[in-house]
């Protein structure tokens, strides 16, 4: 097995958007899926809940990525981002290996990966880690490539103190 984790770099360089990611044609086969969520928007209510979904991205591509969020919010109740899963196998690698300044910043981008790893997480490409509800953040624009990982790799031991409620509001941002 190959010791070069370089891929985990592109966790701290942002959302990938040059190119854009290619729209995910159908989820993976292989892996459960969370249950269809029921929720009964009003017309105006999706509007919002897509427009909220593009807030990450430039107006530029709000035409590519609107019909698709609206479409992932249609038939799965919820807006997952799915083109933006992370391209390498979601999993723990050595904590050495994240690319982080602090070993705490380091260890929360190993419990997220960990969390969403297919042989850990209940439903996997839609964060759910377990108990069914349980989500490590709201969309995998959050997760991969997120300002989680950016901001974790640039913390150092100054900011450590600070960071521990930062974590916190970043982690209740995605509920």
């Amino acid at each position: 097995m190959s010791s070069d984790f370089s891929f985990l770099e592109v966790l701290t360089r942002g959302i990938p958007l040059d190119p854009l990611p290619a729209k995910l044609l159908e989820r993976d086969a292989t892996v459960p899926h969370a249950p269809v969520r029921k929720v009964p928007l009003s017309d105006e209510e999706k509007v919002l809940a897509v427009s909220n979904a593009l807030r990450y991205f430039s107006p530029s591509l709000h035409g590519i990525l609107r019909p698709e969020f609206e479409e992932e919010l249609r038939d799965y109740g919820h807006i997952y981002m799915y083109r933006f899963l992370p391209k390498f196998p979601v999993r723990a690698y050595p904590i050495t290996a994240y690319p982080a300044k602090t070993q705490e910043g380091r260890a929360i981008m190993l419990m997220v990966c960990n969390n969403l790893d297919p042989k850990v997480a209940q439903f996997p490409q839609e964060l759910v880690t377990y108990g069914g509800n349980g989500q490590v953040l709201s969309n995998w624009a959050q997760v991969n490539y997120s300002f989680v990982h950016s901001f974790l790799n640039s913390m150092n031991y100054h900011l450590e103190k600070k960071s521990y409620s930062i974590i916190k509001n970043i982690s209740s941002f995605g509920s």
